[in-house]
C-alpha cells in the first residue's frame, strides 16, 4: 500500500513538472480555431461555451459587426482565456442587473486572455453584494488593449469603468472610459483596484460625484473586519483612474470629476490610495472629498521593509542551544537503550529535513519564476511608455534645429552671392556655390520631415503597446524613420561643409590670410566625426529598443539588448556633445571670416546673420545634447530587466523531492520494524526538555508582551534612496484641476502616511532572519510633479503638492495654483505640514489660512534648496515666505525667496538658509523652471478668460481690457494698483446688479427715484421759494429740483416719489418747463405722490388744492336725493304691511 502511494506521488509530481512544457504545445494545436461573432445569438452562444475555463484557451474570437444586446437576455461571459479581437466594433445595450459579484462583459479574464479594439456601451447595476464590477471585465489577469466602455457602473466594492480588479498579471493599455462610476470602496474610472499595470489610459467620466450612503450595521462587522479598508463605514479609495493601486500607473490622464464635497476618504484625480509606482499622469478634473484629497493621489503610502534585529534575541538563541543539547542527550540515552531505534529516529529526522528542503526549494523556485517574470514584463512595458513620452518633446526641439539650418542655407546663399561678386568669381564657380547652398536647404527640409516621421512612429509605438504583432510593425517604422533622420543629417553637414570649404578654398579671403583657417578645418572635421557617431548611435539605439521589446519571448537576448541600449545612449550623448562643441568652433571661425570681409567691405550684414544663426544652432544642439543625455542616463540607471526561462533546475528539484520522500518512507518502515521500549533514563531527559521549553516560553512572553507604540517601530529612509523607481513613488505628474477637501488636501497628494489601523505587514519587503525584534523602514517619494490647480481646504493641512507629510521626500516639484484653508491652519505652497524632507522645489502662488502659513511649508522639518515667490493674503500667526515655523530638530539650508513684505520663517529671514533675494537673482538660480519668471494678469468675466496681459516684476500695465456687458448689471475690475505689480493674479470682473431706487438720504426719505441705476449713481435734491400766475390766479410754493448722476449708465427716465406733508389733503402737481409752470397728472401711493421724469433732472412744485363751489353743491344735492329716496322706500314698506 505504501509503495503504491509512493508511486502515485511520483507520478503526480512528474505530471506537474511536465505541465508547463505541455501547455504551449496544446495552445499551438488550437491556434487555428477562429470563432466569428456576427450577432447577439453568437455572443450568447460564446458565453455558454466559456463556462469551462479551458474551452476558450487558444481560440481567437473575432467580432465581425456591431451588436446590440438590448432585450436579448445576455449574461456575462464567465471566463475567457483566448484572444478576443473587437476590430473596432461596438457591443451596445449591455445590461447587468442580476445578483452576484465579479460582473462585466467578461466575468474573469485569464492570464492567457486578451481583449483588443473593443467598444462596449451599457450599464452594470446588479443587485446583491455588487462587488468587483467593470464595464469590460470583473477581474482581469490578462491584457486589455484599445478598449472603450461608455455607460454606468454602480456597486459597492472594487468598482471600475473598465475592470473591477486588475490583478498582478493584468495589463490595461490605451483604454478609455466615459459615463459614471459609483461605489463605496475601491472605485476608479479604469479599475477599482490595480495590482498589475495600467498604461496610457484615459477617463472622462464622473467618479462618485453623487452622495453615496455607506452605513453598514455595526453588528455585521466583527473585530477583525474593522481592520479592512472596505469595511470602514464611509466611502474610501476613490480615483479617476484607480481607487487603489499597488501596481504600475504610467502615462494616464483624467478629465472627469471625482468625489463629492465633504464626503469620502482617500480621493484622488488619478488614484485614491497609491502604494505602487505612478509616473507621467495628468489630471484636469475637479476633485472633492473630506480627508486625504489630492489632485493626483488622495494618499501616498510608502514602501515598507520589515527588518529583523538579531542582536536583541541572543538570549533566546542561547536558550535554544540548551534545548538542542538536551535533545542530543536524550538521543544518546536512546542509543544506550536501542541503537537501532536511535538510528531509525536519526534517519527519519534527516530524511524529513531533506524532504522539507526539497519541497521548499521547488515551491520557492516555481513562485519566484512566475512572480519575477510578471513584474519584469510589467516594468518593461512601463519603461517603453516612459521612454516614448520623454523623447517626443526632444524631437520638437530637433525640428527647430532643422528650421534654423534651413534659414542658414538661405543666408549662406546671400553670403556666397555677395562674396562671389566681390571676388570676381566666374559664372561656373558662382553656380556651384549656389547649388551647394540649395542642397543644404533641401537637406534641412528633409530633416524636418524625417523628425515628424519619427514622432509619428513613436506615437504608433505608444498605441501598439500590449499588441506584439503591432509592436513589431511600429518598431520597423521607427527604425525606418531613424534612418531617414540620420541620412538627412549627413546631407546637411555635407552641404554645409562643402559650401564653407569651397568659399575658403576659392580665396574669400585668400587662404592663410586668417589665423583661424586651421581651426575652421578642425571644426568641420569634428562636426563630420560627431555626425558619423550620432548616426551610428541612433541606428544602434533603435535596434536595441527593437531587441528589448521582441526579446520578451527570447530571454537569452534581453540582457544583450539592455547592454546595447546603454552603450548606444552613451555614444549618442557623447556624439551630440561633440557636435555642439564643433558647432561653436564653426561660429568662432565665421566671426573671423566676417571680420576679414568687413575690412574688404564684402557681405558684412549677410555674414552677421549667418553667424548669429550658427550660434543659435550651436545653443540648440547643446540643449538637445543635455536633454538626450539626461534621458539615456536615467534609462541606463534603471534596474536590469531579466526574464528567466523555465530551466532544468525545476526538474532537478522535483526529482530531488521524489527521492527524499522515498527515503523518508523507507526510514519509517525501518522504525516500525525495530521499535522497542526505551530506558528509564529517557524520562528524566524528557522532563529536562519540558522545563527548558518553559524557560523559552517565558522569554518569548517577555519579548512579545512589552508595550510599545507601533509608530516607534517606523523609520523613514526616503532621503537615503531618493531616486528609487520601486513602489511608493509618484513622479512626473501634473494637476490643473481644482481640489477641494476638509482635511489633508493638496494639488498632488493629500497625504503621505501609513494607515496604522490596517494590516501593516501586508505586502512587506522582508530583510534579515525572522525575530521578535523588528523595525519597519518606510520610503515614499513625490518627484518632478507640478500643480497648477487651485487648492481649497476647510480645516488643517492644505498644500500645493502635499497636504500632510508624515514621512517621505518631495523633490523637484513646482506649485502655481492658489492654496487656501477657510477655517484651518498649516498651509504651504508645497506642503501644509511636513515631517519628511522637501528639496529643490519651487512655489509661485497665493496662500491664506489661520496659523502656520509658509511658501514651502506651513510647518517644516527638512527644507533644502527651495525657492518661492508667494503672497500671503491671510495669516494670524506664523507666516513665512519659506516656512511658517520649523520643528526644533529640523534642518534648513539654501532656501531663497523674493518678497517686499514677508520674512523667511515666522517673519524673520536667515542668511544662507531662508534668505531674501531680488527677482532677477531668484529667476537666475540653477534649476529655475522655465516659466517661473513669467508674470501676468489673467482677466476673467463669469469664469471666461477675457485677456492675459504680461508684465515685468515691479512694472505695470497700460490699460485694462473691456468687460463684457451683462444685462441688468454694471461691472468693474478689482481695485488694484495696476502701475506697480509684483505677482501674477487671476482677476474676476465684479458684476453688480442695477440699483432700483435712489434716495435723498432722509429718514424717512422725502424724495425717491425709482428706475435702473448703477451702484455709483447718486441723487441730489434742492429747494427754493417760487411764485407764478396761471389763468389769472397767483400761486406760491416751494420748488423741488431733483437730479440723478450716474457715471456708468444714462438712465432713460425714472419715477419720482415725493413724500406729502399731509396725506389727508388734496394736492396739485406743477412741473417747470423752461420758464413756465404746467399742471400735470399724478398718482398717490400711501404717503407719496408719484410722477415720471423724462430726463436726468426735474423741477416741480406741489400746492394744496381748494374745493370749488360746484363740487360742494353737487355733494349737498347728492345727500338730499339719498334722504328723499330713503323716505319713499320707508312709506312703501308701511303700505305692504297694512
Amino acid at each position: 500500500m505504501k509503495m503504491k502511494l509512493h508511486k502515485l506521488f511520483c507520478l503526480f509530481l512528474t505530471a506537474v513538472l511536465l505541465l508547463p512544457m505541455a501547455a504551449p504545445a496544446a495552445l499551438a494545436v488550437s491556434e487555428a480555431s477562429i470563432i466569428s461573432i456576427r450577432s447577439a445569438a453568437d455572443l450568447i452562444s460564446l458565453a455558454g461555451s466559456c463556462s469551462l475555463d479551458t474551452w476558450s484557451q487558444g481560440k481567437t474570437v473575432r467580432l465581425e459587426a456591431d451588436i446590440d444586446l438590448t432585450g436579448t437576455g445576455f449574461t456575462p461571459i464567465p471566463t475567457f482565456g483566448g484572444s478576443f479581437e473587437g476590430q473596432g466594433h461596438t457591443i451596445s445595450g449591455l445590461s447587468i442587473t442580476g445578483g452576484g459579484s465579479v460582473q462585466g462583459l467578461f466575468r474573469y479574464i485569464q492570464p492567457s486572455g486578451t481583449v483588443r479594439d473593443l467598444t462596449v456601451e451599457g450599464s452594470a447595476v446588479p443587485t446583491g453584494r455588487k462587488n468587483t464590477l467593470g464595464g469590460i471585465a470583473g477581474s482581469n489577469r490578462g491584457t486589455l488593449s484599445g478598449c472603450t466602455f461608455s455607460g454606468t457602473i454602480t456597486g459597492t466594492d472594487s468598482i471600475g469603468g473598465i475592470v473591477g480588479i486588475n490583478e498582478a498579471e493584468g495589463q490595461i493599455i490605451n483604454c478609455t472610459f466615459s459615463g459614471s462610476v459609483t461605489g463605496q470602496h475601491y472605485v476608479g474610472g479604469i479599475a477599482g483596484q490595480n495590482f498589475g499595470s495600467i498604461i496610457q489610459c484615459e477617463n472622462s467620466g464622473s467618479i462618485n460625484t453623487t452622495e453615496v450612503e455607506a452605513d453598514p450595521d455595526p453588528g455585521d462587522l466583527n473585530r477583525d473586519q474593522i481592520n479592512a479598508a472596505e469595511n470602514v463605514p464611509v466611502c474610501t479609495d476613490i480615483g479617476g483612474i484607480a481607487g487603489y493601486s499597488s501596481g504600475i500607473l504610467q502615462g494616464c490622464a483624467n478629465t472627469g470629476s471625482v468625489g463629492y464635497a465633504h464626503m469620502g476618504y482617500n480621493i484622488g484625480g488619478i488614484v485614491g490610495r497609491q502604494s505602487g509606482y505612478l509616473d507621467g499622469c495628468t489630471n484636469s478634473g475637479a476633485v472633492r472629498g473630506r480627508k486625504d484629497v489630492g489632485g493626483i493621489a488622495g494618499q501616498l503610502e510608502p514602501e515598507v521593509r520589515l527588518l529583523y534585529n538579531e542582536g536583541t534575541v541572543g538570549q533566546l538563541l542561547d536558550e535554544l542551544d540548551v534545548l538542542r543539547d538536551q535533545a542530543n542527550s536524550a538521543l544518546d540515552d536512546f542509543r544506550g537503550s536501542s541503537d537501532q531505534i536511535s538510528n531509525s529516529l536519526q534517519s527519519i529526522s534527516d530524511r524529513a529535513r531533506e524532504t522539507q528542503g526539497a519541497a521548499d526549494s521547488l515551491i520557492d523556485s516555481s513562485v519566484d519564476w512566475a512572480n519575477g517574470n510578471i513584474d519584469e514584463i510589467n516594468s518593461l512595458t512601463a519603461r517603453i511608455s516612459w521612454l516614448v513620452d520623454e523623447i517626443t518633446p526632444v524631437l520638437d526641439s530637433f525640428s527647430d534645429v532643422m528650421d534654423l539650418a534651413e534659414e542658414l542655407s538661405r543666408q549662406l546663399d546671400d553670403v556666397l552671392y555677395e562674396a562671389g561678386k566681390a571676388a570676381d568669381l566666374g559664372e561656373d564657380a558662382a553656380d556651384q556655390l549656389h547649388d551647394a547652398a540649395q542642397a543644404l536647404r533641401t537637406a534641412a527640409a528633409r530633416g524636418r520631415e524625417a523628425a515628424d516621421h519619427l514622432k509619428e512612429a513613436l506615437d504608433a509605438l505608444r498605441n501598439a503597446l500590449g499588441r506584439p504583432e503591432d509592436t513589431a510593425a511600429a518598431l520597423e517604422e521607427l527604425s525606418g524613420a531613424a534612418a531617414e533622420l540620420s541620412a538627412s543629417l549627413s546631407e546637411i553637414m555635407d552641404g554645409l561643409s562643402s559650401t564653407i570649404k569651397f568659399l575658403w578654398e576659392s580665396g574669400i579671403p585668400a587662404p592663410g590670410s586668417s589665423p583661424d583657417d586651421e581651426a575652421l578645418q578642425a571644426a568641420l572635421d569634428a562636426v563630420q566625426t560627431a555626425l558619423s557617431g550620432a548616426n551610428d548611435a541612433v541606428l544602434s539605439f533603435v535596434g536595441a529598443v527593437t531587441d528589448m521589446v521582441l526579446a520578451g519571448s527570447d530571454p537569452g537576448k534581453l540582457e544583450e539588448a539592455r547592454q546595447a541600449l546603454q552603450a548606444a545612449a552613451d555614444d549618442l550623448a557623447a556624439a551630440l556633445r561633440s557636435l555642439s562643441n564643433a558647432s561653436g568652433d564653426v561660429k568662432d571661425s565665421f566671426d573671423s571670416l566676417r571680420d576679414l570681409l568687413h575690412r574688404t567691405g564684402n557681405a558684412v550684414d549677410e555674414l552677421r546673420d549667418a553667424s548669429d544663426t550658427i550660434q543659435k544652432i550651436s545653443s540648440r544642439a547643446a540643449d538637445l545634447s543635455e536633454d538626450l543625455h539626461s534621458i539615456f542616463q536615467e534609462l541606463s540607471e534603471q534596474p536590469e530587466i531579466t526574464i528567466h526561462p523555465i530551466d532544468s533546475t525545476l526538474q532537478e528539484q522535483g526529482d530531488q523531492l521524489s527521492d527524499s520522500i522515498s527515503d523518508l518512507l523507507e526510514s519509517g518502515d525501518n522504525l516500525e520494524a525495530s521499535l522497542s521500549s526505551a530506558s528509564d533514563s529517557l524520562t528524566a531527559d524528557l522532563e529536562a526538555i519540558t522545563d527548558q521549553l518553559g524557560v523559552i516560553t517565558d522569554l518569548l512572553r517577555d519579548l512579545y508582551g512589552s508595550e510599545e507604540d507601533p509608530e516607534d517601530r517606523f523609520v523613514d529612509v526616503s532621503d537615503q534612496e531618493p531616486e528609487s523607481t520601486g513602489t511608493g513613488v509618484l513622479s512626473g505628474s501634473r494637476n490643473t484641476g481644482t481640489v477641494e477637501g476638509d482635511i489633508n488636501t493638496a494639488g498632488i497628494a493629500g497625504s503621505m502616511a501609513i494607515e496604522y489601523d490596517f494590516d501593516p505587514e501586508d505586502d512587506l519587503i522582508e530583510e534579515g532572519d525572522r525575530s521578535p525584534d523588528f523595525l519597519f523602514q518606510t520610503k515614499a517619494s513625490v518627484l518632478r510633479c507640478v500643480n497648477a490647480g487651485e487648492v481649497s481646504g476647510k480645516r488643517d493641512y492644505t498644500g500645493g503638492v502635499v497636504g500632510r507629510m508624515d514621512l517621505g521626500r518631495v523633490g523637484q516639484c513646482e506649485s502655481y495654483g492658489d492654496v487656501s484653508s477657510t477655517d484651518g491652519s498649516y498651509v504651504g505652497g508645497i506642503a501644509g505640514a511636513s515631517w519628511g524632507s522637501i528639496r529643490d522645489s519651487w512655489a509661485k502662488c497665493r496662500l491664506s489660512g489661520e496659523d502656520y502659513v509658509g511658501g514651502i511649508a506651513g510647518l517644516g522639518f527638512t527644507l533644502s534648496n527651495c525657492h518661492t515667490l508667494v503672497e500671503i493674503d491671510e495669516a494670524d500667526s506664523f507666516p513665512g515666505a519659506i516656512a511658517g515655523d520649523l520643528e526644533p530638530d529640523g534642518t534648513v539650508s539654501g532656501n531663497t525667496f523674493t518678497s517686499e513684505t514677508l520674512g523667511g520663517v515666522d517673519g524673520i529671514s536667515y542668511a544662507g538658509t531662508a534668505e531674501p533675494v531680488d527677482f532677477d537673482t531668484l529667476c537666475a538660480t540653477s534649476g529655475a523652471p522655465e516659466n517661473f519668471s513669467s508674470l501676468d494678469l489673467t482677466f476673467q468675466a463669469d469664469g471666461r478668460t477675457v485677456a492675459i496681459i504680461p508684465f515685468q516684476y515691479g512694472g505695470g500695465i497700460d490699460a485694462l481690457p473691456e468687460i463684457p456687458e451683462k444685462e441688468g448689471f454694471t461691472a468693474v475690475w478689482p481695485d488694484l494698483d495696476y502701475t506697480r505689480l509684483t505677482f501674477s493674479q487671476v482677476l474676476e470682473a465684479e458684476y453688480t446688479p442695477y440699483v432700483s431706487a435712489l434716495s435723498d438720504g432722509g429718514s424717512p426719505a422725502e424724495i425717491l427715484a425709482e428706475g435702473s441705476f448703477s451702484n455709483r449713481a447718486s441723487l441730489s435734491h434742492t429747494t427754493s421759494d417760487v411764485s407764478w400766475t396761471d389763468g389769472g390766479t397767483q400761486y406760491t410754493g416751494t420748488a423741488h429740483t431733483v437730479s440723478v448722476e450716474d457715471p456708468e449708465l444714462t438712465p432713460p427716465g425714472y419715477t419720482v416719489h415725493f413724500r406729502l406733508p399731509d396725506p389727508g389733503k388734496h394736492y396739485t402737481l406743477w412741473i417747470l418747463n423752461g420758464d413756465t409752470w404746467t399742471r400735470h397728472d399724478c398718482t398717490t401711493d400711501g404717503q407719496y405722490l408719484l410722477f415720471p421724469s423724462e430726463g436726468a433732472g426735474i423741477t416741480f412744485c406741489v400746492t394744496e388744492s381748494n374745493l370749488s363751489l360746484w363740487i360742494i353743491l353737487t355733494a349737498a344735492g347728492a345727500v338730499i336725493l339719498l334722504a328723499a329716496a330713503a323716505v319713499i322706500l320707508k312709506k312703501r314698506r308701511a303700505r305692504k304691511h297694512t
